[in-house]
């Protein structure tokens, strides 16, 4: 899930164009934990389409290939281990916002609650630094 949500990150700018399954805009500056969340729980409600609170196998496939479609739009690489993310079980929303609160204190590198302009950038880095191995 965590790489999973690498891609949802790598694709904050294209959100426009999957604003069935994304929030419309990304998130700007700093990045408290709270809003962090929020912004998890939003993506949650957009991609489970029945609304009962679980992804299923079904919806998890969509939403790959959605995004999957929208990195192509935008020319980027779709890397080959995302084609080949095969979602055998479902998840409820307190599995997905449990992994988004572990992925946020990965990402805040000094657990300041907050994502600030350095661990953004190393985020950044970090995307484009996979895109090139996922294009080779």
């Amino acid at each position: 899930m965590v790489k999973s949500a690498f891609f949802v990150l790598a694709l904050a700018g294209s959100a426009a164009s999957a604003s069935d399954i994304l929030p419309a805009s990304p998130l700007m500056g700093d990045v408290t934990r709270a809003q962090f969340m929020e912004r998890a729980a939003q993506r949650f409600a957009l991609q489970d389409k029945n609304g009962d609170g679980v992804l299923s196998v079904a919806e998890k496939e969509a939403n790959l290939a959605k995004l999957a479609g929208v990195m192509q739009q935008a020319g980027k690489p779709v890397p080959e281990r995302m084609s080949q993310l095969k979602p055998s079980r479902e998840t409820t929303r307190a599995q997905f916002m449990a992994r988004q609160e572990a992925l946020f204190t990965r990402l805040d590198k000094n657990g300041d609650g907050v994502i600030g302009e350095s661990e953004r950038l190393d985020i950044k880095a970090n995307l484009e630094k996979r895109a090139m191995e996922a294009a080779q």
